[in-house]
C-alpha cells in the first residue's frame, strides 16, 4: 500500500475479471494506505471507460466546489452534472471495488477489464475496447507530444 497523498502514482496496466458481484481488484501498489476509509470517485468519460479519481483528488474537487457560489447559475449546473453522475465509492478488505451497474452499462463492461494507470489517477476499461486503442500507439510520438 502506498502513502495517501499527492505522490501516488498509477502505472501499469492489469487485467481482470469482473468477480459474480461486479467486484474487481485494485492492484496492491495503486491501494492507498486505510483504504477503507478513503474513496474514489469515479465518473463514465466519453471515451467508453471508467475514470477514477483517488482520495487527495476529491479532496481538490470539493475543494474547489465550495468557492463557487451559490448565484452563479451556469457554475451550479456543472456541479449538478458532474456530482450527479459521480460514484463514490472504497475498497474493501481485500482491495477490490464495486463497480455499479449503471456505471458498466455506460461505459460498455462486461466481465473482464483493463485498469490502465495515468498517472495521477486511472481508468477501467472493457478489454476489448482497450485492446482496440492500443493498434496505433507510437512511443516516440507521444513523447515528442509530452516534449521528453
Amino acid at each position: 500500500m502506498t502513502e495517501y497523498g499527492q505522490n501516488m502514482a498509477y502505472v501499469g496496466e492489469f487485467t481482470h475479471q469482473l468477480d459474480a458481484r461486479n467486484r474487481v481488484t485494485v492492484p496492491s501498489s495503486w491501494r492507498v494506505t486505510g483504504d477503507d476509509g478513503n474513496y474514489y470517485f469515479a465518473w463514465p468519460h466519453p471515451e467508453g471507460c471508467v475514470v477514477v479519481y483517488p482520495p487527495h483528488m476529491l479532496d481538490e474537487l470539493l475543494e474547489k466546489a465550495r468557492g463557487i457560489q451559490q448565484s452563479n447559475v451556469r457554475s451550479k449546473a456543472t456541479l449538478r452534472q458532474l456530482f450527479s453522475r459521480a460514484y463514490k465509492f472504497g475498497c474493501d478488505k481485500q482491495g477490490r471495488i464495486l463497480l455499479p451497474d449503471p456505471l458498466k452499462k455506460r461505459v460498455g463492461i462486461e466481465k473482464q477489464v483493463s485498469l490502465v494507470g495515468l498517472g495521477h489517477y486511472f481508468e477501467i476499461w472493457d478489454v476489448a475496447k482497450r485492446e482496440v486503442e492500443e493498434d496505433d500507439f507510437d512511443l516516440l510520438e507521444a513523447m515528442a507530444e509530452m516534449g521528453i
